[in-house]
């Protein structure tokens, strides 16, 4: 579009979809261009928005006028701009949500980081020294002539001098002293061309040659980059079948033509893993998750945008990345529900991969060992090209798995133990072989119910609609969804019984027990608990690889990617806990994750075993995981969603209410489905109102509408109507969530 066109449409950051226009002053004609940030008078205040694009017509009246350009350069590119904007008609939301969320808080603040470096000057080759101390400064000349800039600290240790020397030389013109991102950034560019930030890249050989599967995988993925064209391709491998060495070789095609290349990863814990494992054999990555630091998402995002980096690596959030001439867009275990937004903009990180790849006309491969109904059907439909993965790279087979019926194991008087006896049998065989051991339970804290044996007292969270958790450690109990604490009473406060009961043990309590039977093995937990940043998690599972630790307990955080040679055994506390779930998918997920933690076990040269407890050893779900086989769950699971038109044979979109006040929030929803019922779209179901699953959440009431459809057209529609139609004069908040992974 011209820039000399009279008005702009810009976007805030606020839930009201439309665009707002603005008169476009004279003096910023060139620099308001899509894609810019710029303030702007809004309301009695001032906001900053994002110029989506210039316009010959006004469509309000007196408009106001753009009052300055933010940045040099506009912060998203014609590419990126135009995925925010299909994301936000998509999803039901607003282009500056959606900007706001693709562009991390560091990057609209400013956040960087820089450190001091020394680099020899242009005439140091020429520099004639005198004077006092000329012998250390002659160390330095020389460490920066072998070595290049160096950061001022470790040029000084390794010239064993003080800081006045490098002064001295910077007064004499010797060196420069500048600002420059940390090593870890990209450091300081050597004026001879060279840089200081790392190897170049692909140094290190492939540790083994390709099998025949990956090879041809690799073949049919550097077909679509050479010419480039679009093609969803879905790498579905099994457990330890080397779909990693896929990515590597495919990123490696990318780079090899110009191009760069953008890598999802669905948990942050498996971010420290892959990401070592990719700068050993491509060099520099930008990494982009939550756990970061504002500022260093600011610096990895930045280096991307200055092509000084062409692979990003990330969470879900990274669909947004700034990459350079993108060519390629890889989505591993792409099943994953954490690929989806549960605030707004409320989107599918999975699906939104493969419409940036239609838009920029590339290939985007999406990996997993155990793809969810929708991608099956994808491929049913000819949709996706499948690549199969089917044996180990090892050779060896799949681990050995056992399902242990508890109900049918030795009884004992009182509650029975979570650890049964066959699961502790086969971790002291593990562990006498010298091996290590993986233990699952997803749910972690100490306890999971407090409470009175004697009247039926539960300690509950006031605000949410469940249970407080006990955690030992620091002795209170908390709600894993509000953060309320609470200490626990030393009596019933309804019926003063003394001697509440903490039953329902979490990954505190396992680690606990497990001690107490293996005395002398070291045993780690890693779940939220633990890994409270970061770099704890990955102290957490660099001691577990190293062999210091024996016994890993812990939650889906242990479940997923971790690539450990020493793990043989792999025990599953609760197979159970997820199938009574109220969700149409919980058989499914259930059975994924299962065969993602037992695929943990036996990934070296040593064949794996899995134990899986089970109160439900018949249902096809635990079937699916003991044979290792989805199939079973597919073919179980196609039957009733085919009738009851959910997922992947039909659409859906959750309309959720929540208010403070109980009978507003319900008031508000039987409105909705007034409304709803009155647009008469037959093809459209709508299910409701009804109080959400957990009714209850951060003090707010929750009800929620479902509605249904085979077509995907009309219930976007529709969805669309009611996104505009919500009460924003009332107190309830209501949120349209188109394709909902969770009903919760």
């Amino acid at each position: 579009m011209s820039p000399s066109l009279p008005y702009a449409r810009i976007a805030l950051a606020i839930p009201v979809p439309e665009l707002f226009d603005y008169r476009v002053p004279a003096e910023l004609d060139a620099s308001v261009v899509p894609g810019a940030r710029v303030r702007v008078p809004f309301g009695r205040g001032v906001r900053i928005g994002y110029c989506i694009e210039r316009s010959a017509e006004q469509r309000h009246e007196k408009p106001k006028s753009i009052e300055a350009v933010v940045d040099d350069a506009p912060l998203l590119e014609p590419d990126l701009l135009q995925l925010v904007r299909w994301t936000a008609d998509y999803y039901l939301c607003s282009v500056g949500e959606v900007i706001e969320a693709a562009i991390p808080k560091g990057v609209r603040e400013g956040k960087s980081r820089t450190i001091r470096w020394v680099r020899r000057s242009p005439t140091a080759d020429s520099f004639q020294d005198r004077g006092n101390g000329i012998e250390g400064r002659a160390r330095l000349l020389a460490i920066l002539a072998e070595r290049g800039p160096l950061p001022i600290e470790e040029l000084l240790a390794a010239g064993e001098v003080g800081e006045s020397a490098v002064k001295t030389l910077a007064k004499r013109g010797a060196v420069e002293i500048v600002r420059a991102p940390t090593r870890e950034f990209g450091g300081l560019r050597d004026p001879r061309g060279a840089s200081t930030s790392g190897p170049v890249p692909w140094v290190t050989p492939p540790p083994y040659r390709l099998t025949p599967e990956q090879r041809a995988a690799v073949d049919a993925i550097e077909e679509s980059l050479d010419p480039p064209r679009f093609r969803p391709m879905v790498l579905e491998g099994v457990t330890g079948s080397g779909k990693t060495e896929v990515y590597l070789h495919a990123i490696k095609a990318a780079l090899d033509r110009g191009r760069g290349a953008l890598v999802l990863l669905p948990e942050i814990s498996l971010t420290p893993q892959t990401v070592d494992r990719f700068k050993e054999r491509i060099g520099e990555v930008a990494v982009l998750h939550s756990l970061l630091t504002p500022v260093e998402r600011s610096m990895h995002y930045g280096r991307l945008r200055q092509r000084e980096v062409r692979v990003a690596i990330g969470a879900r959030s990274a669909i947004f990345a700034p990459i350079p001439d993108l060519g390629l867009i890889i989505v591993d275990e792409c099943h994953e529900d954490s690929y989806k937004q549960e605030s707004t903009p409320r989107y599918h990180a999975r699906d939104l991969s493969v419409v940036r790849a239609a838009q920029r006309g590339i290939p985007v491969l999406l990996g997993s060992a155990t793809p969810s109904l929708e991608t099956q059907e994808n491929i049913a439909r000819g949709r996706y090209t499948v690549l199969s993965l089917p044996r180990r790279v090892t050779g060896h087979g799949r681990a050995h798995v056992e399902l242990v019926d508890r109900r049918a194991e030795p009884k004992r008087e009182g509650p029975p133990p979570m650890l049964g006896p066959k699961l502790i049998l086969r971790l002291r065989e593990a562990l006498e072989d010298g091996d290590q051991a993986v233990l699952f339970l997803n749910r972690r804290g100490f306890a999971r119910r407090i409470h009175c044996p004697s009247c039926g007292f539960q300690l509950s969270c006031t605000d949410c609609d469940i249970a407080l958790t006990y955690h030992k450690r620091d002795d209170r109990s908390l709600c894993h969804y509000c953060g309320t604490v609470r200490s626990v009473p030393t009596a019933c406060p309804d019926c003063s019984m003394p001697g509440i009961r903490r039953t329902l043990p979490g990954t505190e309590k396992i680690e606990e027990t497990l001690t107490a039977i293996f005395p002398g093995v070291p045993v780690g937990r890693l779940d939220r608990d633990t890994a409270t940043s970061g770099t704890r998690m990955q102290e957490i599972l660099a001691a577990f690889r190293r062999g210091e630790t024996r016994i890993l307990v812990g939650t889906q955080m242990v479940a997923k990617g971790h690539d450990i040679p020493g793990v043989t055994m792999v025990g599953v506390i609760d197979a159970d806990v997820a199938l009574g779930m109220p969700d149409f998918r919980a058989a499914e997920r259930t059975a994924q994750l299962l065969c993602q933690v037992a695929g943990r076990a036996g990934r070296g040269e040593k064949p794996g075993r899995v134990v899986i407890q089970t109160r439900q050893p018949d249902h096809y779900a635990l079937q699916a995981a003991a044979s290792q086989d989805l199939g079973l769950v597919r073919r179980q699971e196609a039957t009733v969603r085919r009738l009851l038109k959910y997922p992947p044979y039909g659409f859906l979109v959750r309309i959720l209410c929540e208010d403070g006040d109980e009978m507003r929030a319900l008031q508000t929803a039987e409105g909705l489905r007034h409304f709803i019922d009155g647009a008469g779209v037959a093809a459209v179901q709508p299910l409701g109102p009804a109080p959400a699953p957990m009714a209850k959440l951060r003090g707010r009431h929750r009800v929620h509408i479902l509605l249904k459809s085979q077509d995907r057209s009309a219930l976007h529609g529709v969805a669309s109507r009611v996104a505009r139609a919500k009460p924003r004069w009332s107190t309830t908040k209501v949120i349209v969530d188109v394709d909902p992974t969770s009903l919760m």
